[in-house]
C-alpha cells in the first residue's frame, strides 16, 4: 500500500531534521553539499505542503483557514533562511547562525503539522482520501525543480480567507 499524506509529510520532517542535525556538526567536511541538499529537501517539502495540505485544510476542514494561515506563516519564516543558506558557505561567520535558525524553524513547524493539521484533515476526509492525497503529494514533489526554484513565487505573508 502506498503511503498516506501524513506518513509522507512525517517522513519529510524526519529527513529534514536529520540533515539539519548533520549540518550542525561543525567539524564535517561535507557541510557545503549538505546545506544544498537541505535547501532542496526543505524547498520541495514546503512547495508540496503549500500545494496539497494547506488548500485541503482551507477548503475541507472546519476551522482550517486558521490552520492553513499558521502553516503558511511557518513557511514564510523559512524562505529567507533558505535563501541565505543557499548563498552561504560553511566558512562564513553567519553559517552556523543560519543553521541554528533553520533548526528552530523546522522544530517549530513539524509538531503542529503532524499532531494537529494532519489529524484534523484525516478526521474529515478519512484514511482512503489521505492515501489519494499522499499519491498527489508524491507526484508534486517528484515534478518540482530543485532548490529555491521549487518554492512558489507568491509574495510572503499571503493568507487564506474564508469563502
Amino acid at each position: 500500500m502506498p503511503p498516506d499524506l501524513g506518513t509522507l509529510i512525517a517522513h519529510d520532517h524526519q529527513v529534514i531534521a536529520a540533515l539539519v542535525a548533520a549540518l550542525a556538526e561543525e567539524g564535517r567536511a561535507d557541510r557545503f553539499p549538505l546545506a544544498h541538499r537541505l535547501v532542496d529537501e526543505v524547498a520541495g517539502h514546503v512547495a508540496a505542503e503549500l500545494q496539497i495540505l494547506y488548500p485541503a485544510l482551507r477548503d475541507i476542514v472546519p476551522g482550517g483557514v486558521e490552520l492553513a494561515n499558521r502553516g503558511q506563516a511557518d513557511h514564510d519564516a523559512l524562505r529567507p533562511l533558505l535563501t541565505a543558506l543557499e548563498r552561504a558557505h560553511p566558512d562564513d561567520d553567519s553559517f552556523d547562525d543560519l543553521v541554528r535558525g533553520l533548526a528552530m524553524a523546522v522544530e517549530a513547524h513539524a509538531p503542529p503539522v503532524e499532531h494537529e493539521f494532519l489529524p484534523a484533515l484525516e478526521a474529515v476526509i478519512g484514511f482512503e482520501k489521505m492515501l489519494e492525497l499522499g499519491a498527489i503529494y508524491s507526484s508534486v514533489k517528484e515534478n518540482l525543480p530543485g532548490g529555491l526554484d521549487a518554492l512558489p513565487g507568491a509574495a510572503p505573508g499571503a493568507t487564506f480567507s474564508p469563502g
